[in-house]
């Protein structure tokens, strides 16, 4: 286990070793090293791979709370569209089933009252007709008789 540690440090945090391309090797006490490089203890490797892990955690709880508020936000957004898109629709129900109620209403009266004054208007016509014929006969006599 100390040595898989220690090798994903070393490969992770060394820019030495990255410079010259990955070396990895585990000492004994009193052991010399084979390369130049960093040395760190069993303790110092575990606060490493600790830190690391939480800050990979806390960065998986940004990026849920940020994509829940973002949710929350989208159907916040929608739920005021579909209401919106609910009172406008009842409001053109109400507007259509007023004009459709007014339509039948005129249409009634149009077709109650035709024939209640029908005789009236044919009275009038023939009364005006005779009129006019009068006026036209009286303005020949006098246009002739003033020749």
């Amino acid at each position: 286990m100390k040595k898989i540690i220690t090798v994903s440090l070393l490969l992770l945090y060394s820019s030495l070793a990255l410079a010259n391309g990955p070396r990895v090797t585990t000492l004994e006490l009193d052991q010399k090293a084979p390369f130049a490089g960093t040395l760190m203890s069993p303790s110092a490797v575990s606060q490493i791979i600790a830190e690391t892990e939480m800050a990979r955690n806390e960065c998986k709880l940004r990026e849920s709370f940020v994509q829940e508020r973002e949710k929350t936000k989208c159907d916040l957004t929608v739920s005021n569209v579909q209401a919106s898109l609910n009172a406008l629709d009842g409001k053109h129900n109400s507007i259509m089933d007023i004009k459709n109620s007014e339509i039948e209403r005129l249409s009634k009266i149009a077709l109650d009252r035709p024939g209640k004054y029908n005789h009236w208007w044919f009275g009038g016509g023939v009364v005006i007709g005779i009129v006019t014929s009068i006026a036209i006969f009286y303005a020949s006599v006098e246009v002739a008789s003033a020749k």
